[in-house]
């Protein structure tokens, strides 16, 4: 794994690096800040350690100071990461992401990703434990997996699965670029979130797929023969439950001062990336990791193997709202929801950062309760896609 991540952030191995941070100097290319707190410029988004010495450092915002929280923990050796920086850091994203883009570079429109080409990457990587997990049992038909070895197993592929989805957003995001990328580049995962972040991480592989095994295990089913041909259709159903909840405790922790705290932390990132999906309090994550997908499993059935490949929809939906790539990328499984002007595309929850808590755009699967209470917002990008 950490092979292919230091492959997708475009980095040498740790070993390679300073430990120190890098701080902007007289040679960077971002304007200088008139303020007398200048010495205490935050460290550059755009900082590579494998820059050649005496090269500016890139912009990485329009304005004249990169005020966001420093992120450094990328920066040093791997043997020196605490657990928490090293999980973090197998979703470094490459340096060019964090970068801002020059008004003169002409992209296009952006492009529009086909839906069945995203569902052939979820389900050939999705269904990889469940095949597995059948295979076991045509090949011993007398042991039946417990409770023991099919949650870690399980838990490992979840993990394996979450890894793929942000190396193909990551290179997609280099290769179409990332919107609003010629005002800022994408945000880092500031260094005072780290542990934050990766307890959240942890938890929602862990709580997430106990879930569906609190649920629905049953060792004497057997996995590939569990789906049935309503799956598709409750599929649906469970992401457009799903969807109703959060919209209904998404919309009331913008619009109620009370209850802005349980979601506070997560906006503050207004350009994140992928893996900042799960940048939350202890309160959203009760919330969204436990109470919301535990709701909608109650209401729409499903079995164990249904149940898991459900959880690789989901989370592949969830990274890509929160990865910022330039492309008219919409929900696989509610697609068609786009010919009534109800299904969700990347930009609709990438526009709902930069609004931060004034809101808009509060579905995080889909559009349909932001269409029914009147609360999308216009696309600015992908206008009219």
């Amino acid at each position: 794994m950490t092979s292919a991540a230091a492959l997708v952030s475009g980095f040498t191995p740790r070993d390679n690096k300073v430990s120190q941070p890098y701080r902007r100097n007289s040679s960077s290319s971002v304007d200088s800040d008139d303020s007398s707190n200048a010495s205490e410029t935050p460290i550059s988004y755009a900082t590579d350690p494998e820059r050649p010495a005496g090269q500016p450092t890139p912009r990485t915002t329009k304005q004249k100071v990169d005020r966001r929280p420093p992120s450094t923990f990328h920066l040093k050796k791997r043997s020196e990461m605490s657990w928490a920086e090293r999980l973090c850091d197998l979703a470094t994203c490459p340096t060019t992401m964090h970068e801002l883009k020059d008004d003169s570079i002409d992209r296009g429109p952006p492009p529009i990703q086909p839906a069945w080409k995203e569902n052939v990457f979820v389900l050939t990587r999705g269904m990889v434990p469940i095949v597995l997990h059948q295979l076991a049992y045509w090949a011993f038909p007398q042991y039946k997996w417990p409770f023991a070895l099919a949650y870690p197993f399980y838990v490992l592929s979840f993990i394996g699965f979450a890894l793929q989805v942000m190396d193909r957003l990551s290179s997609h995001c280099v290769k179409l670029g990332t919107f609003d990328e010629k005002q800022i580049g994408r945000d880092r995962t500031p260094d005072k979130s780290v542990k934050h972040l990766a307890y959240g991480v942890t938890a929602y592989m862990f709580i997430r797929t106990g879930i569906a095994f609190w649920l629905d295990y049953d060792k004497n089913v057997e996995p590939l023969t569990s789906f049935t041909w309503t799956y598709p259709l409750r599929l649906a159903a469970w992401e457009l439950t799903l969807d109703y909840f959060f919209y209904v405790y998404h919309r009331a922790s913008h619009e109620i001062d009370s209850l802005w705290f349980i979601h506070q932390h997560h906006h503050t990132t207004k350009h994140p990336t992928a893996i900042l999906a799960i940048l939350a309090e202890e309160w959203q994550e009760v919330l969204e990791v436990f109470l919301i997908p535990f709701l909608s499993s109650a209401i729409v059935p499903m079995t164990f193997s249904e149940g898991y490949m459900t959880l690789c929809y989901t989370i592949y939906v969830e990274m890509m709202g929160h990865s910022g790539v330039r492309a008219h990328w919409c929900h696989p499984v509610l697609w068609p929801l786009e010919t009534v002007g109800m299904g969700l595309a990347v930009e609709d929850h990438d526009l709902h950062h930069r609004f931060g808590k004034s809101g808009k755009n509060y579905g995080k699967q889909s559009r349909v309760w932001d269409r029914v209470f009147g609360t999308c917002a216009e696309r600015i990008e992908t206008y009219g896609m």
